[in-house]
């Protein structure tokens, strides 16, 4: 019996990964603080990193790596063998109604999600506009009196708004949605670390693309060719292969009590902060809400 792992992201998108999501942890811890200088958890973050000052270098400078970041990744893809699988098409809108019935009990069947499932889609090109439109309102806001030679005072205090409004929705999806689905909800998914996920998580997270890649007659052939052989490295999405009895039988020592006490603990501390966030970004959201309603409605 042999055991499959499947990579499910290259190092060179894990680099990107790690640089993207740091700096937008690092552009929403010294960006809302401007927005709420008077908060006492404004006055703590900017300390926190050395001052006012600090927190202006480190917000400028963050933005331009996230930046730079989204460039090189698209630039990265269109000059690499472009994939198609990322782009929405019908099986998503099919997906979305199966998966609605699925979460209603109109049915016990969950959709099989290819390489990409709808939402992470959704994640994917969201982030996309997000830095777009972060970048180039942070941009104008970094130099107003430079871009008020190009543009009216008026789009100036537009793209403020943008940015602020962009700002929460953003940090709303990351923080509670992403970290929920991704994180929370698949406690300590490692795959964005390692970059391969096992085959018990790629039947039940990506069912379609499993049976896509066992399918291909050169990976089944490689598959029994190598069956006594260790680890073979394997093309495509397949990363290794791994004989049972070469494979670490981790199952009783994950069982022991230790074991078990500090994965609980883990979990407790990660909600705990998961819910922090959550409380948090919702205060900021109702707070933007307000002040939109009652500057420009009311």
């Amino acid at each position: 019996m042999t055991e499959l792992k499947f990579r499910r992201f290259t190092l060179n998108q894990r680099v990107q990964h790690i640089i993207f999501f740091t700096t937008f942890i690092l552009l929403a811890y010294t960006g809302f603080p401007l927005k709420f200088p008077d908060e006492w958890w404004s006055q703590w973050m900017i300390a926190s990193v050395g001052g006012f000052a600090n927190r202006t270098f480190i917000h400028h400078y963050a933005g331009l790596l996230m930046i730079g970041v989204s460039v090189y990744h698209v630039v990265f893809h269109l000059l690499e063998k472009p994939r198609f699988d990322i782009l929405f098409n019908m099986k998503d809108l099919q997906d979305f109604q199966q998966q609605v019935k699925y979460y209603f009990r109109y049915t016990d069947k969950q959709p099989e999600f290819g390489r990409y499932t709808w939402k992470q889609k959704f994640e994917y090109f969201g982030a996309g506009f997000g830095a777009v439109v972060m970048g180039f309102t942070g941009i104008l806001m970094w130099h107003p009196f430079a871009a008020m030679q190009y543009f009216p005072i008026g789009f100036i205090q537009i793209a403020n708004l943008f940015h602020t409004w962009e700002a929460v929705l953003a940090s709303l999806a990351v923080f509670i949605g992403h970290f929920y689905d991704e994180h929370l909800g698949k406690f300590l998914n490692m795959s964005w670390v390692t970059g391969n996920i096992s085959e018990e998580e790629m039947k039940h997270e990506h069912a379609a693309e499993y049976e896509e890649a066992l399918n291909n007659p050169e990976l089944r052939e490689r598959i029994n060719n190598n069956k006594n052989k260790g680890i073979s490295e394997v093309p495509n999405s397949v990363l290794m292969i791994m004989t049972k009895d070469e494979t670490p039988d981790n199952s009783k020592k994950d069982q022991t009590p230790s074991n078990i006490l500090i994965f609980g603990l883990a979990r407790l501390v990660f909600t705990i902060v998961f819910l922090t966030i959550c409380v948090w970004m919702l205060w900021i959201s109702y707070q933007v809400l307000v002040e939109a309603v009652s500057t420009y409605i009311l």
